[in-house]
């Protein structure tokens, strides 16, 4: 085992030796068994920040594991491992990890069937680290006309809203830019999208609206161009994100929430039963890989939205 491990070591930089990693824009290693202790190793001896995705290591590949900066693959009943050592330190390092019920250091059941399954799966998880969930597979238009890909975001926590300059709830404004001046050293970000759709609200230019968000309330979070959020227009980005998280109901705390009901009842008798954006300053929480693990209507406090948040970057709440 040992005169192998020296091996991989010594043929990983043979094979990379030639190849300049300083102009990449992103690095994945992936690696499986006695290669992912040279993969673990060569990344940390030589300061690349890569991605790992790590098929069936050995206790020794975690020691200068990058923490959060990688996905493990490893089944329950490999002989070569102790799956329980393994678990707890990918806990450790705090790496995204996948049990394969049954497998062993093949990944291999014994059952065709469960093993094109699991095959299945793990591309699955791999493409959603690798590439990203879904929500960083779109492009949204800034306010110069330009697309701005979502990956750019990738690894923070997204609060994403559709807003309106003359709206009951635009003095909303004032608490989400004290909640992303605190955390934004802390991965945090705020996605702001304009919106005409409700009550015709937000009427003017894109230069207009941020004129008035900068002076008025002092935003400095990003403020993309105007778009719809319903129906055949809206942005693809807040159809994916209404369809992970559907409309729950209003709390109906205030005169406002009285007449959001109202107006939502007015436009669509059956408005309880969709998933569409019922009012401006509606809020879709993202975590830091890609899923969307909440949704908050106009009238919940930002004080609920804030221990969400505070939540969201403190931990590690994951959806599989």
């Amino acid at each position: 085992m040992l005169e192998a491990f020296n091996l991989a070591v010594v043929e990983t930089e043979e094979q990379l030796k030639d190849v300049d990693f300083s102009s990449a824009e992103d690095i994945i290693f992936v690696s499986k068994s006695i290669g992912t202790i040279a993969a673990s190793i060569y990344a940390g001896k030589h300061g690349i920040p890569a991605r790992q995705v790590y098929y069936t290591p050995f206790p020794q590949t975690f020691s200068l594991a990058r923490e959060g900066n990688g996905l493990v693959f490893f089944g329950d009943k490999d002989p070569w491992i102790d799956p329980g050592t393994i678990r707890d330190l990918c806990d450790l390092k705090k790496l995204r990890y996948k049990i394969i019920e049954g497998a062993n250091h093949s990944l291999e059941t014994g059952h065709v069937y469960n093993d094109v399954e699991n095959i299945n799966n793990i591309i699955q998880e791999a493409e959603d680290y690798l590439v990203g969930s879904p929500v960083y597979r779109f492009s949204v238009p800034d306010r110069n006309g330009s697309l701005v890909s979502m990956r750019e975001y990738r690894g923070k926590v997204l609060l994403i809203v559709n807003t309106a300059t003359g709206c009951g709830f635009t003095p909303q404004y004032e608490a989400l830019e004290a909640m992303y001046r605190d955390y934004r050293d802390e991965g945090f970000e705020i996605l702001d999208f304009p919106c005409d759709q409700f009550g015709h609200q937000a009427p003017g230019t894109d230069e207009t609206i941020h004129d008035f968000c900068t002076s008025r309330y002092d935003i400095s979070f990003p403020q993309f161009a105007k778009t719809d959020v319903n129906g055949p227009d809206a942005l693809e980005l807040f159809k994916y994100l209404k369809s992970k998280q559907g409309f729950r109901g209003f709390l109906m705390n205030s005169p406002l929430s009285v007449h959001m009901e109202r107006r939502a009842r007015e436009a669509d008798p059956d408005y309880r039963n969709n998933s569409d954006i019922k009012w401006n300053f509606t809020k879709f929480l993202v975590n830091r890989i890609g899923q969307v693990v909440d949704r908050f209507e106009p009238d919940a406090g930002t004080d609920i939205v804030r221990q969400a948040v505070e939540i969201e970057l403190q931990g590690d709440r994951v959806f599989l």
